[in-house]
């Protein structure tokens, strides 16, 4: 059985407040994935949606983002969890322009059972948000040689357990030339073999303007190639997303050769057949 393990219980602008941490909420959200046959999924709410992250960016967007209480997230799902919903408790953290030290300092003393590592940002421009879009001010080369930079260092940091939407530029932009697309794929294939950091299979991008799973056919076998484990997520940000088009996902994998994935739960992995 699969986990769907990129999940969150809001659309992005929406509170995270008492309703969507309810207990309604919440059954909502495993019930979808109960439905779609998994073993478990996971709620990875993006850090900077949560007050303790505000001292890392004096970004604006950053700033109006950071409202709510990452107490009142962890309190909720840890409460759902030890009644014996099948839940991973997750949450998924930017690598920043600056400030990372205070979002490490923010996640330290819970047992989370997966850290996503993500890229937003390249310099103070949004790489998926058109309200301060990075491609207004950087060429496709330029943006995609700084998204690949920053995915690098993320993916050898050591901070996470996945990295996600590994070509999510690709979106919300001009693609770069043929050569420095080849080279982006390789880099961050070598980052994530590197950093023994899984890779997400992510069904997100079919529903972007891409049309294609994060990520590419091309990047997958690289990574395949490197022997870079992989989990399936959806990004769902709503229960009808909720492993939505996984069985693209598996069709993609096993055909870049993969025959597993990974499961994890309390930072821990442990490989499952695919089939």
């Amino acid at each position: 059985m699969l986990t769907d393990h990129h999940t969150h219980l809001a659309p992005d602008d929406d509170p995270l407040d008492e309703e969507a941490l309810s207990i309604e909420r919440i059954v909502a959200h495993v019930t979808a994935a109960m439905d779609r046959g998994l073993a478990a999924v996971a709620v990875t709410e993006h850090i900077y949606r949560f007050r303790v992250a505000k001292p890392a960016w004096a970004h604006p967007y950053w700033e109006t983002q950071t409202q709510w209480d990452i107490d009142a997230y962890w309190e909720a799902l840890s409460e759902a969890k030890a009644i014996g919903f099948p839940l991973l408790v997750g949450i998924e953290c930017d690598w920043l322009p600056t400030g990372q030290e205070v979002l490490v300092e923010a996640l330290r003393g819970r047992p989370w059972d997966l850290i996503l590592g993500s890229i937003h940002w390249v310099d103070e421009g949004a790489v998926d948000y058109d309200l301060y879009s990075a491609f207004d001010h950087i060429d496709s080369e330029a943006l995609w040689r700084g998204y690949v930079d920053r995915y690098a260092r993320a993916a050898l940091s050591g901070q996470f357990d996945v990295m996600t939407h590994a070509d999510l530029p690709k979106s919300f932009g001009p693609l770069p030339s043929p050569a420095t697309l080849g080279w982006a794929y390789d880099a961050i294939a070598d980052a994530l073999a590197a950093g023994g950091v899984c890779l997400e299979v992510s069904t997100a991008g079919l529903r972007k303007a891409a049309r294609e799973l994060y990520p590419s056919r091309a990047l997958l076998e690289r990574c395949n190639q490197r022997g870079v484990p992989i989990v399936l997520s959806s990004d769902a940000h709503a229960p009808a997303d909720i492993a939505r088009d996984f069985e693209l996902a598996v069709e993609a994998a096993v055909a870049a050769g993969y025959s597993e994935v990974q499961q994890l739960k309390g930072r821990d992995r442990r490989p499952v057949p695919i089939g």
